[in-house]
């Protein structure tokens, strides 16, 4: 039986929706067994002794080790979110660590009469609330301040909110997403694209993704640096709270990239520091990256958006982009009826 929190803390965790439907939360750091550490500061040393650092992992690893039974957990999945009840125990499963979501929390998600997780649209909720799905590089997160929608959610599903129709036609919904990103990045990595040749296409379309989430962006020149430190994309953003600037490079490769990209950034804090230490460091690439290349981006203070995060980024601006952009990219906008499973 799920245990039932009065006080309950919430808790994004950024999953993979197969695990979601088997009523599993899993994350990274697969090369340590959590299951097997008394804490998370003896998994977090361990981790450093390894690594030499865990930088910002460590707050996310906390709040993993810190989910107690009841406590409730949002995973985002396309257009939509599962909401459920944590239980009991950390566990480790050998058979993900190759997808890197080896250690695992097990969660009570509602279900519909054939069995299948029942999902909440994201449009649902606040424009804050799905912003924060969208954060880059925060596997487990805090949702407390958004604890009230949340709660309101889990409730109507609780109480027996018709989900059904809406849950059917969201998961058809989110293959055809999935379908789309795929062949998107496909396109994009072959050259398979009206986009300009010789990387400035990707750098016009990350500058133009940076502007669709309000920056202020522009392409710098191939002499903006010297030696081989070098950024393709320059953008800030400043508010009554806040500035962030950021130098970008950016790759357009098929396949694994190299470190190369990452060392570029890092020279340019060596050598231009006083100019630029206010901006932080972003890697942009088309193609995949080890999980070797990613120890050694954070290690350098560095956030990865490779390709598939790279196709999350474009598909979740698409409305946003120019219509010459979504013509260059091959994309086209036409209205689709989801067909009733029942009667395929």
């Amino acid at each position: 039986m799920t245990e039932v929190l009065s006080d309950p803390s919430y808790y994004l965790v950024r999953t993979t929706p197969d695990l979601v439907e088997g009523g599993i939360i899993g994350v990274g750091w697969s090369e340590f067994r959590f299951d097997q550490f008394a804490d998370a500061e003896e998994a977090i040393q361990a981790i450093i002794d390894d690594w030499g650092s865990v930088r910002r992992w460590g707050n996310q690893i906390r709040r993993f080790y810190a989910i107690r039974a009841g406590d409730i957990v949002v995973a985002p999945l396309p257009y939509a979110v599962a909401i459920g009840t944590a239980t009991v125990g950390l566990l480790f499963d050998a058979t993900a660590v190759a997808v890197d979501r080896a250690n695992q929390r097990r969660v009570t998600f509602p279900r519909d009469a054939e069995g299948r997780v029942i999902t909440v649209p994201r449009t649902s909720f606040s424009e804050a609330f799905q912003r924060s799905l969208r954060v880059q590089g925060m596997t487990v997160n805090d949702l407390e301040e958004f604890a009230d929608e949340i709660q309101m959610a889990l409730d109507g599903l609780a109480s027996g909110a018709d989900y059904t129709w809406q849950n059917q036609v969201l998961a058809q919904m989110s293959k055809q997403q999935e379908n789309f990103k795929e062949n998107l990045l496909a396109n994009i990595q072959s050259g398979q694209t009206n986009l300009r040749t010789g990387g400035v296409g990707l750098e016009e379309l990350v500058r133009e993704l940076l502007e669709a989430e309000g920056y202020k962006a522009r392409v710098l020149s191939k002499r903006q640096f010297g030696s081989y430190a070098d950024a393709d994309v320059q953008a800030s953003r400043a508010d009554r709270c806040a500035s962030v600037k950021l130098l970008v490079q950016v790759k357009h490769h098929q396949g694994f990239s190299d470190d190369h990209g990452i060392h570029q950034l890092e020279e340019i804090r060596r050598a231009h520091g006083d100019e630029y230490d206010d901006h932080a460091h972003v890697f942009v690439t088309s193609a995949s990256v080890s999980g070797e290349l990613r120890k050694t981006a954070e290690n350098a203070g560095v956030t990865i958006i490779a390709g598939p995060e790279l196709a999350d980024w474009i598909t979740d601006n698409i409305s946003k982009l120019t219509p010459q952009t979504k013509l260059a990219l091959g994309i086209y906008e036409v209205p689709t009826v989801i067909a009733n499973e029942a009667n395929v």
